[in-house]
């Protein structure tokens, strides 16, 4: 999916804002995107330099981007990310919600330990935010406008990890199917699901875990970032103009295990 020198820029001129973005997969998807041409919004929800590595890495290679800080799961400060956009370049074309809460201790759990509060936790961070951040984002779309959300393998077919992160991504799935009706046809909105892409969460398992996640993937590998965000740029990009309401896996043929 990826643009060879002599292509076209497959996002010039186009305005996009990719949620959690300084690290990890989010991180991918706007370096990709002002490489293909895009006014990037990388976005945190700490202070700075939080989301500058990221910054300077898209400025050395002549691409545009800007960094605006918001907790996705506070309205309040996902207001003032959409109004600052809109003061910087004036609307929006691309929203990537890739923001999500990571917590190594959250992903193992007996049922007997999980608590209400950790639920209300991930939610507030995966699901509300996901929706704070549609939101805001329709406000400033025009037609042809593309939103991607992000959810998980285990949210379509189960598993014994990660409980509350797939319920969560579950409710991710819903809403896109939801939403990609309900804004048609100003702004498409689809999902990707992930399995197992290797970024900071893979240092959660110990050796037999990552075996066992090993033998489920038909590929024999975990997933790379670059791929998850090529896939990212297709749903955005214009080439998929005809695909709207879709949860697209990127699993490497990955079974229940």
């Amino acid at each position: 999916m990826g643009a060879g020198p002599s292509d076209h820029l497959r996002l010039e001129g186009k305005r996009a804002l990719v949620t959690g973005s300084s690290k990890g997969i989010g991180a991918e998807v706007a370096r990709l995107f002002a490489k293909e041409g895009a006014t990037v919004a990388i976005n945190h929800r700490g202070g700075s330099p939080h989301g500058e590595p990221v910054l300077r890495s898209i400025k050395s290679s002549g691409g545009k981007a800007f960094v605006v800080h918001a907790d996705v799961s506070d309205s309040s400060s996902v207001d003032a990310m959409f109004d600052e956009v809109e003061g910087k370049v004036g609307g929006l074309d691309i929203l990537v919600n890739t923001a999500g809460l990571a917590d190594p201790k959250l992903w193992s759990l007996r049922l007997e330990d999980t608590t209400l509060e950790m639920w209300k936790r991930v939610f507030a961070v995966d699901t509300f935010g996901t929706f704070l951040c549609v939101k805001g984002a329709a406000r400033l779309m025009k037609r042809g406008s593309s939103i991607v959300n992000v959810a998980s393998i285990p949210a379509l077919v189960g598993d014994t990890d990660g409980l509350i992160y797939a319920s969560a991504k579950g409710a991710v799935v819903s809403m896109t199917r939801m939403l990609a009706k309900m804004l048609a046809p100003k702004i498409r909105v689809n999902c990707m699901a992930f399995g197992s892409i290797e970024t900071s969460w893979v240092g959660w398992l110990g050796e037999e875990q990552k075996r066992s996640y090993l033998s489920a993937i038909p590929l024999g590998r975990f997933g790379r970032p670059s791929e998850a965000a090529s896939l990212a740029l297709f749903l955005a990009s214009d080439e998929s103009s005809y695909i709207t309401g879709q949860v697209v896996s990127l699993d490497g043929g990955e079974a229940p295990r």
